[in-house]
């Protein structure tokens, strides 16, 4: 029995972007989105062994309405390893694309370069031949590792990007280089005098922020993690606020072999700051600045429900109020080629007061889904907001048996409140049941109209035959599909 929901609201219908077949145990993993006006940008890695190993990047220029082809950064050299893809957009000339990642050419010695893509030409950014690419900074000849690049475009042709690298102390330093031609030549910045191995960036107004983890303290068992912060258009930075957590034995977590607890995503609003972490028991909290001091209030996001050990938690924010998504582990499920898959969902919350309480978590993707729990990357997902629209990706690996799949989404944050607000029935499939969680009287119906049965409020495992059919409340009416 397959059951699945049509729609998962408030998010709209999903679209899948990765348009291929790869191998059966083969992953798409991390994805990055971005948006400026009707040009819309995805990013991921395809990670399968194939000679399309690499990052790719999706474009569509009607606001997501459809996504004329796909193209990819990759190597002819089967010894070199491309991932982490980062993109951008010039905010006030969205036909100005830009394209980063990383660059390992040698399996034995993880050294490499941060590759950087520019296209001028708009819609016309889906031809290779309209993209000129190079790399960050001096090229090193693989001298050094550099790895985990992101990006912030800042209008007037000018884009900063930081990456960890031990070019400049011998152990991993956040870097941040700035070009004002469009990356075509570039200038260094500075590095944090600290070890530090990601960062994202913020902006709020004339403030730029950028996220940092900080190792010094790692012997000890603390992890921190902060933000530096620019008042003049990516000059100089200041190490503003910070907070430390015990990140316990590993920074890895019990079903998820990658360095789940090393994460700080940032985002920023009306001149308060927030910072995503992966807690020492794989719980996704958040450190808050509200504009003084130099300590970060620590909370956590959605404390109750949202999956036994949750990752990437990605934020996103307006005013007061912050949108999280992140994925959840539900349960183990089976292998794939030497990786161990278990079941997992992809979930948001948001809170209307800058942190402190949160919504009850509900679905992003609108199935569980078959995930690696040792995957090749799946260090983020996209989750970025444009005009009160929220804009989404993150990778399903073996969603329905299907290998490697990309998915995108919308919704508006009204109808995210709303629905969180509203909605008093979630539906899930597990152990081959239909599991219904209700906070009201809810009735069953076929697809012609014909009362299968009521339900009192409370929690249900539910056997029906194959076909179609709906669930409807008072305040609740979706559908789903029994195979």
């Amino acid at each position: 029995m397959i059951f699945f929901i049509l729609s998962d609201a408030p998010f709209s219908n999903e679209v899948k972007l990765s348009n291929y077949t790869m191998n059966s145990c083969g992953q798409n993993v991390e994805t990055d989105i971005k948006k400026v006006g009707n040009t819309i940008v995805v990013a991921w890695i395809r990670g399968d062994g194939s000679q399309y190993n690499g990052n790719w990047i999706v474009m569509s220029f009607d606001g997501g309405s459809t996504w004329p082809g796909a193209l990819y950064y990759g190597s002819n050299d089967p010894n070199c390893w491309i991932g982490d893809p980062a993109i951008a957009i010039q905010p006030d000339n969205p036909n100005i694309i830009y394209f980063a990642g990383m660059v390992y050419c040698n399996p034995n010695n993880l050294k490499g370069e941060v590759y950087f893509c520019r296209c001028t030409a708009g819609s016309n950014c889906t031809s290779p031949a309209n993209w000129s690419c190079g790399f960050v900074g001096p090229n090193d000849n693989w001298a050094y590792l550099k790895d985990k690049p992101w990006i912030l475009a800042l209008g007037n042709n000018t884009v900063l990007v930081n990456f960890t690298t031990d070019k400049f102390t011998g152990n991993y330093n956040l870097a941040i280089y700035k070009s004002t031609d469009n990356g075509q030549t570039w200038q260094q910045i500075s590095y944090t005098n600290w070890p530090s191995t990601v960062g994202y960036w913020a902006k709020d107004g004339n403030n730029i922020y950028m996220s940092y983890n900080d190792f010094s303290q790692a012997n000890n068992g603390i992890i921190y993690v902060g933000f530096l912060r620019s008042q003049d258009n990516g000059n100089t930075f200041s190490d503003i606020a910070w907070t430390g957590f015990n990140f316990g034995n590993s920074t890895s977590c019990p079903n998820y072999q990658r360095p789940a607890k090393i994460h700080d995503n940032i985002t920023a609003s009306s001149g308060n700051v927030a910072i995503s972490f992966v807690d020492g028991n794989c719980k996704a909290r958040l450190g808050v600045w509200t504009g003084s001091g130099n300590s970060l209030t620590v909370y956590q996001i959605a404390p109750s429900g949202g999956g036994s050990q949750q990752i990437l938690p990605m934020l996103v924010s307006s005013g007061s109020k912050i949108f999280a998504q992140w994925q959840g582990r539900i349960s183990s499920f089976s292998s794939c080629g030497g990786f161990t898959i278990g079941t997992w969902a992809t979930y948001w919350s948001y809170s209307s007061n800058w942190g402190q309480t949160w919504s009850s978590p509900s679905r992003v993707s609108s199935v569980d889904f078959h995930f690696s729990e040792n995957p090749l990357g799946h260090d983020y997902n996209g989750w970025i907001m444009d005009n009160g629209t929220i804009y989404t990706t993150w990778a399903n690996d073996y969603r329905d048996n299907n290998t490697g799949d990309i998915y995108y989404s919308w919704t508006s944050s009204v109808n995210l409140e709303e629905n969180s607000n509203s909605k008093k029935i979630t539906i899930k499939y597990q152990n081959n049941k239909i599991i219904i969680q209700s906070l009201e009287h809810f009735s069953i119906y076929k697809l012609d109209g014909t009362l299968i049965h009521s339900y009192n409020k409370g929690n249900y495992e539910i056997s029906l035959k194959p076909g179609i059919y709906f669930v409807k409340s008072n305040n609740f009416s979706d559908k789903f599909i029994v195979k």
